[in-house]
């Protein structure tokens, strides 16, 4: 529990950061993104995707991300900085 825990807050701190990202809510690894009024989930997460970075659209607005006990820092930030290009690519600058 302890490990989730310490990568769980990591991570809340990497996504906090993303411009688009409104709040994150969640347990451990266990994670929500709340996005930005007039950004889709969907759009988003399937431009994360096409960059490598599986997550889920759960509710419009909201991305679920949920990696495994092993993530390292270094992946924390990569998911992070993905994620930032997501959302620019989806509001339609790069």
């Amino acid at each position: 529990p302890g490990l989730a825990s310490d990568r769980g807050r990591e991570l809340t701190s990497a996504l906090i950061a993303v411009p688009g990202v409104r709040s994150v809510r969640g347990r451990g690894l266990l994670l929500g993104a709340v996005l930005d009024d007039g950004l889709v989930s969907g759009d988003v997460a399937s431009a994360a995707l096409a960059e490598g970075l599986i997550v889920n659209a759960v509710a419009p607005g909201v991305i679920r991300l949920a990696p495994p006990l092993t993530v390292s820092s270094a992946e924390i930030a990569e998911a992070a900085t993905i994620l930032a290009g997501a959302i620019a690519a989806t509001r339609g600058g790069s």
